[in-house]
């Protein structure tokens, strides 16, 4: 009887285990995705500004979204102190406190791109398509492939100089979209020069590599 009731304990603390880390992972993804806008590289955290507080509106007034698993998140997110939430005029908000930022930051740093020695003159297209009802995550990828070092050329068109192709697969595959998101290579691009500039600009690109 006790071997079972050691055995029952165990298989109960493995499920309260795996179960702590998936809200911990769900929950990586929804602080991402209620807080996309925040530009990562922010010197002054403490101003005031809407983006570092959200309305869970969205997440509770939308069917696709299970109510109990948000809940959870939140709860998670608050016991970790990266968020605060607070209710105002009957509606529930979140707020992104310093420890939250600075996990925000981390979280986009995950996956980096390696910077090759020389660079190649070709150029790295990432061309999405994600629908609607995966909205989260398309946004989750924006915020990503920004904070990746990517430039935005159209609506949902990224360009970058150096491979990342197993990044960016990785990280849609990670999103869930991995089917909505293709990687092509070119050797030109329209609007080139302007482009090459805006990469000189962030020290992405410097004029070494603009050597024949």
């Amino acid at each position: 009887m006790l071997s079972i009731d050691k055995s029952l304990d165990k298989l109960e603390s493995k499920i309260r285990e795996e179960r702590k880390e998936i809200i911990k992972l769900t929950s990586a993804k929804l602080l991402i995705s209620l807080f996309e806008a925040v530009e990562i590289t922010a010197k002054s955290f403490f101003k005031a500004s809407p983006i570092y507080r959200q309305s869970m509106k969205k997440y509770y007034n939308d069917d696709r979204y299970d109510k109990a698993e948000i809940n959870d998140r939140i709860q998670y997110l608050k016991s970790m102190g990266f968020i605060k939430t607070f209710t105002e005029s009957r509606e529930r908000f979140v707020e992104l406190s310093p420890k939250g930022f600075k996990k925000l930051k981390k979280l986009s740093a995950e996956i980096k791109i390696d910077r090759p020695k020389k660079w190649d003159k070709k150029w790295r297209m990432v061309i999405f398509d994600v629908p609607e009802k995966f909205r989260s995550s398309r946004n989750s990828l924006r915020f990503k492939l920004l904070s990746l070092g990517l430039i935005k050329i159209q609506k949902s068109v990224y360009v970058y100089p150096f491979p990342c192709t197993d990044e960016i697969v990785s990280l849609s595959r990670s999103l869930g979209i991995e089917k909505s998101v293709t990687v092509m290579v070119a050797d030109i691009i329209q609007g080139e020069e302007e482009i090459i500039y805006r990469f000189l600009k962030t020290k992405t690109l410097n004029q070494k590599d603009l050597e024949k």
